[in-house]
């Protein structure tokens, strides 16, 4: 029973943790004013860089030079 309840605390202050983690970022980002909106704002950003690839800009540098022998 006490693993239970440990792994609930412990359960409880991750998902507080997180929570005041993006409350502060969107302090950071946007302020205080208009909270609600720009957390839906902040939201969305962190779906859409959870559900896509990143992507990968590519360049001269990324290719390989001709092998001499």
């Amino acid at each position: 029973m006490s693993s239970i309840l440990a792994l609930i605390r412990s359960l409880f202050w991750a998902a507080i943790f997180v929570g005041s983690t993006f409350a502060f970022t969107v302090l950071f980002e946007h302020g205080p004013t208009d909270f609600v909106q720009n957390a839906k704002k902040e939201a969305a950003v962190l779906k859409a860089m959870a559900s896509t690839k990143p992507a990968r800009k590519k360049d001269e540098s990324d290719k390989l030079p001709p092998t001499t022998k």
